[in-house]
């Protein structure tokens, strides 16, 4: 989860609020459609923002199916600049779902997939396409989608989350998980033996019991360290992941007091970093920092 970096990201949001004119709006919105140019359908557009910004597949780089991010080929200065506006998932010409631009100064919530702004949580090589709130039909990866992807090798599948196991008693909560590479080039990962439990916990909640009778829930967790400077990260805090490689960690969370007995669905979001990784940054000798998080859930009975 991103929560731990809200108070440093309003500060950062506060120089971007400068006077610029959205002219990129949905098209089903009051604009003047008649001041925006005709764009002719082409089958090598596979993404739009607003009426009149299309990219095309020559311009990504890659598409991380696990953590649903588009890496571009270049830095896109314009994503700030439209980042009210409304996006499009376009193949072979046809628009297979629709999202929004989402700046963290509203008070409502999404209704589809959104790309968070105000700030981006990527620098503007990336967009981060998120659902949150498990809006259905999750449409990120429909098989149209990850098809036309992989016709042009631009699929990279990223990482797997998978909870082994999870004991609680009245003391401590300890957790098992492995992660697996499942792309075919090797990622740079977190890893929180190196980097300690507590600066771990920085950049992810711990696990989040969710009492599966009435919805109520809460967060088990260690005290977060966070590092000098929000932007500030370290190679040393990572594990380098070969193709198909797997690694397991095991995290032990004290309790202060037991839980109650009840029905619970657990769930744990893996980090990896965002706005702190630039474009030159990314690749550390023949290996991606992978971005972006993962989640798993497990159900128990304490």
């Amino acid at each position: 989860m991103k929560k731990y970096l809200i108070g440093s990201y309003i500060l950062i949001a506060s120089l971007f609020f400068v006077s610029c004119e959205v002219n990129n709006s949905d098209p089903d919105s009051n604009q003047d459609q008649d001041s925006i140019p005709e764009i002719q359908p082409d089958p090598e557009f596979f993404f739009k923002i607003g009426n009149s910004l299309y990219y095309r597949y020559s311009d990504l780089e890659l598409y991380d199916s696990s953590a649903h991010i588009l890496y571009f080929k270049t830095n896109h200065p314009e994503f700030e600049e439209n980042s009210q506006s409304v996006f499009s998932v376009i193949i072979n010409s046809d628009t297979i779902y629709k999202g929004d631009f989402w700046p963290m100064f509203r008070s409502d919530t999404p209704t589809r997939v959104y790309i968070h702004t105000w700030p981006f949580w990527l620098q503007n090589y990336a967009l981060w396409i998120e659902n949150r709130y498990n809006i259905i039909p999750d449409l990120r990866n429909d098989p149209v989608i990850i098809q036309a992807f992989k016709d042009r090798n631009l699929l990279h599948s990223g990482i797997n989350l998978v909870i082994n196991s999870l004991e609680v008693t009245n003391t401590q909560a300890s957790f098992s998980f492995t992660i697996t590479n499942k792309g075919q080039s090797a990622l740079l990962i977190m890893d929180p033996d190196k980097m300690g439990i507590n600066l771990f916990h920085y950049y992810t909640n711990g696990l989040l019991f969710r009492k599966t009778s009435d919805g109520s829930s809460f967060y088990v967790s260690v005290p977060a360290q966070a590092p000098s400077h929000y932007s500030v990260w370290n190679i040393d805090w990572l594990t380098k992941l070969n193709s198909n490689e797997t690694i397991t960690f095991n995290l032990v969370y004290p309790l202060n007091s037991p839980i109650a007995s009840s029905e619970y669905k657990v769930t744990f979001v893996y980090p990896g970093f965002n706005l702190q990784i630039s474009k030159d940054q990314l690749i550390q000798d023949d290996a991606r920092i992978w971005l972006g998080d993962v989640r798993a859930s497990v159900r128990i009975s304490i």
